[in-house]
């Protein structure tokens, strides 16, 4: 349990790092979400670009099984190489983004 508490703060501590950097846009906000009992952790994208709807999830990550789920990654970000770089193992990092017949392939966790 010890090792998915450490897992948890990882991620929140690289959401909450992104989510600070300042954005091109000036109508455009990032919001942070965690849900801490279901073990989902997302950076959201919110606002507006002059006369353009901005809404949506700019990263999605969860912890399933003792392992963390990259879902999908709109960034510019390497997450799996920064947590690699925290000490997280890679039989610990699903890039779930990709195929489950394509995670072999990766060099990461398949599921």
């Amino acid at each position: 349990m010890a090792r998915v508490d450490e897992y948890r703060e990882h991620v929140k501590n690289l959401l909450r790092r992104y989510g600070s950097y300042r954005l091109r846009e000036e109508g455009v906000e990032r919001q942070l979400i965690f849900d801490i009992e279901g073990d989902h952790y997302l950076l959201f994208t919110t606002g507006w670009d002059k006369h353009e709807r901005v809404h949506g999830c700019a990263i999605h990550v969860d912890i399933k099984d003792g392992k963390i789920w990259i879902q999908d990654n709109r960034t510019e970000f390497d997450i799996a190489q920064e947590l690699v770089a925290l000490g997280v193992p890679k039989q610990d990092i699903v890039l779930a983004f990709h195929a489950p017949d394509r995670r072999p392939l990766t060099g990461f966790a398949v599921g």
